[in-house]
């Protein structure tokens, strides 16, 4: 994974090197949550968590008004679940997962070319790797307790009962994933502000069971710099 971070930031810094290609960074907040699946539906609540994203951004000009954009993108994705039970020490208990992850997006991007401020809107599919996150617990009732535990990519064939993130199947999950993403955004200059909302079309929980699915969503808001 190490050289392959070094192959794209190599590949990155060699772009400007074309006059048809563009460079830029940029960065901000991003809400993420998940859509998550299980058997029994009536006793959580999903809710999203605020996140990071940084972006290493390459333009590549078709013509004036159509461009690839691509690069790479650090990405903290997650989401937060308020669990309600009555049969356990416990009567209630709230997971955050967070994880963080290495995107590749690929958009086909419409700029217009006005005076001053332009407008873009970019679609198409992005892919990405985890590099890691965790699951915090907190449980409240007759057993009070906190803990928290690394996801470890695999698949787990004996979950177990005293930890709730590997019950639920939290902390096995699949590294990599993928789905489709838009944004849209104004430029002035160098200066751009870009609103991304991505979506992940695979399931990237180790199943327990046949009906179990969980999947990324996460909306980011990114200002940058074109140099």
């Amino acid at each position: 994974m190490k050289k392959l971070t070094i192959f794209f930031v190599i590949c990155y810094f060699a772009l400007p090197v074309s006059g048809q290609i563009t460079a830029g960074i940029s960065a901000g907040p991003s809400f993420s949550t998940m859509s998550v699946h299980l058997r029994d539906l009536t006793t959580f609540r999903i809710n999203p968590i605020v996140g990071l994203n940084l972006n290493f951004i390459a333009d590549i000009k078709i013509n004036s008004s159509l461009s690839l954009n691509t690069g790479m993108t650090f990405s903290q994705k997650g989401f937060r679940q308020t669990l309600y039970t009555q049969y356990t020490p416990f009567t209630s208990a709230e997971m955050t997962s967070h994880i963080n992850y290495l995107e590749i997006p690929l958009y086909i991007k419409i700029n217009t070319n006005l005076t001053n401020v332009n407008f873009f809107y970019g679609v198409g599919p992005y892919f990405s790797y985890g590099l890691n996150g965790s699951v915090s617990t907190h449980t409240y009732g007759s057993v009070d307790s906190s803990y928290t535990v690394d996801i470890n990519w695999k698949k787990s064939t004996h979950p177990d009962e005293n930890n709730l993130p590997n019950t639920y199947g939290y902390t096995s999950i699949k590294r990599f994933d993928f789905g489709i993403g838009n944004m849209v955004g104004l430029k002035y200059k160098k200066l751009f502000l870009s609103l991304d909302y991505r979506y992940s079309f695979k399931n990237i929980m180790w199943e327990y069971y046949l009906d179990e699915k969980m999947s990324n969503s996460v909306l980011s808001l990114s200002a940058g710099y074109n140099f």
